[in-house]
């Protein structure tokens, strides 16, 4: 009887993040989808709920997929069962309002919403009016580099929840189907495509580059959309000196910025008129280079920042 009450996981809980996926569209290895789900849901949510309370939830394998990306190339994702679906916004919903409010303000990706992407744009934007040189990284292959271990050590110095905790660590390590039917398992990385693993990337980077940028390098902001960031410098070497060790800091934990995608650059313009290898760049699909925009003497005059076309930005813009 014991065994039947390891935990106690509200019921409330698990209807509400099943009405949060009530418009998903997955289909995983099992081919159920979220209205046959529906039909009944009473009865598969309440042996569910039992599942986990008696801590036997396993999660099944992830359907593996692969789309291609805009910058070419092909991006793996993992498609869970409806079930899995829902227990991951369970675990999303139960982890998430301990990280927002430990999260950087500069830190965008984990909302994953238009706004959030607009407000990283418009801040960069603001910032390299203000710092001659900006650092661009990504890093490459971000989601399928995460150590399992490391971020599990991250999640149990915030997270007191053991249910949590163990089934976290399940959907980490959820093997992938693969297309001819075969299992592969997963040593490493998050399948991409699952809200609860864009929080648990952001948890991973948190802890990374957010907390030790913070308490070394206070003076030098920053945004970052999950691995997507910007660091704003005053001077080329102190640009320089901050690329370099932050390669070696994210050498440490495995992860390598990306060779084509990670520079440095100088935010040339009218009021800035040196010379470098690099004075534009690409940040959330967002070009940030030189434009003539319009004074309100009415005489133009080129100014760094993003493309006005890429985004949703302010309708007018004065010097």
């Amino acid at each position: 009887m014991e065994k039947m009450h390891r935990f106690r996981i509200p019921k409330n809980v698990l209807w509400e993040a099943f009405r949060q996926s009530e418009k998903t569209k997955v289909i995983g290895i099992d081919g159920q989808t979220i209205e046959q789900f529906t039909q009944n849901r009473i009865k598969l949510l309440h042996e569910l709920l039992v599942e986990l309370n008696s801590g036997n939830y396993v999660p099944s394998p992830v359907r593996r997929i692969v789309i291609p990306k805009k910058s070419g190339g092909w991006r793996p994702m993992g498609i869970p069962t409806v079930k899995d679906f829902i227990v991951q916004t369970l675990l999303k919903n139960e982890l998430a309002p301990t990280f927002e409010r430990l999260f950087h303000p500069d830190s965008f990706g984990y909302k994953q919403k238009r706004p959030a992407r607009d407000a990283a744009i418009r801040i960069a934007g603001e910032r390299c009016l203000q710092y001659d040189w900006a650092i661009v990284m990504d890093i490459k292959k971000f989601g399928e580099n995460i150590n399992h271990r490391l971020l599990m050590d991250m999640l149990k110095k915030h997270i007191r929840s053991k249910w949590s905790l163990l089934y976290n660590h399940r959907m980490m390590i959820a093997p992938a189907q693969m297309k001819d039917g075969s299992l592969v398992k997963s040593r490493k990385g998050l399948a991409q495509g699952s809200k609860l693993n864009i929080l648990l990337g952001n948890v991973y980077l948190h802890h990374i580059f957010d907390e030790w940028m913070q308490n070394k390098h206070p003076d030098i902001p920053f945004e970052r959309y999950t691995d997507d960031i910007i660091c704003h410098c005053k001077n080329e070497t102190s640009a320089k000196k901050l690329l370099a060790q932050l390669q070696q800091r994210f050498t440490l934990y495995k992860l390598t910025p990306h060779p084509e995608k990670t520079r440095i650059v100088y935010c040339k313009d009218d009021t800035r008129k040196g010379n470098y290898a690099h004075v534009s760049f690409e940040f959330l699909g967002t070009t940030f280079c030189s434009q003539k925009i319009k004074s309100k003497s009415g005489s133009y005059t080129a100014r760094f920042g993003p493309k006005e076309n890429d985004y949703a930005a302010p309708a007018t813009r004065t010097t």
